[in-house]
């Protein structure tokens, strides 16, 4: 019984490990080729998840593309306009967690 709990807890840790990886991935920056690409930037690893329109930020940015740009939050505004997809985070979770169960029994099949 306490075998199962162990596994159990292992499984809700591994789980919420992949939830906040995901989530956390929206922080990193996504290039952008061409300047009509920022009203539909999306953001997230492994399956883009997040999107928003970069154009009202940096519509006027005067830069070379390609350009690498992260989300903007905007807390001045207080206007949010990121809009999230619930499959393609389901799936980025699916896949990170799948990830690290086979990343965990390698571990303990061949170093344990």
């Amino acid at each position: 019984m306490i075998e199962l709990l162990d596994r159990l807890f292992i499984w809700l840790f591994l789980l919420f490990v992949s939830i906040l990886l995901v989530l956390i991935s929206i922080l990193l920056p996504v290039t952008i080729h061409e300047r009509e690409e920022l009203r539909g930037a999306m953001f997230g690893y492994p399956i883009p998840f997040a999107q928003q329109d970069l154009m009202r930020n940096y519509g006027d940015y005067a830069v070379g593309y390609p350009h690498k740009f992260t989300i903007s939050f905007g807390m001045l505004e207080n206007v949010s306009s990121i809009y999230f997809y619930k499959n393609p985070f389901f799936f980025s979770v699916l896949i990170v967690y799948i990830g690290l169960l086979i990343i965990r029994y390698l571990h303990n099949r061949f170093l344990v």
